[in-house]
């Protein structure tokens, strides 16, 4: 079984993805205002770290916003 897993869903309907230690996962969502990008990988106690980045246009990679785990991503995104 894989440790990390994705989904997307679109007009051609939806599409998963599997990802391991060593691939991550990544996914993009992007317009011509701008991008939305997130990873996720394990770190060595095969613990998730997720990074989110955000671009003024349709590119795949912009400014990294939060790189942290998921209780971080948490904590921030309540306070």
């Amino acid at each position: 079984m894989s440790k990390l897993y994705s989904t997307i869903q679109g007009c051609r309907g939806e599409a998963t993805r599997c990802g391991s230690k060593d691939s991550g996962v990544r996914a993009s969502v992007q317009s011509w205002d701008g991008s939305l990008c997130t990873f996720m990988d394990l770190d060595d106690n095969d613990k998730p770290i997720v990074q989110v980045q955000i671009s003024n246009g349709s590119s795949r990679y912009g400014e990294t916003i939060f790189k942290g785990t998921l209780d971080e991503l948490k904590k921030k995104l309540q306070s």
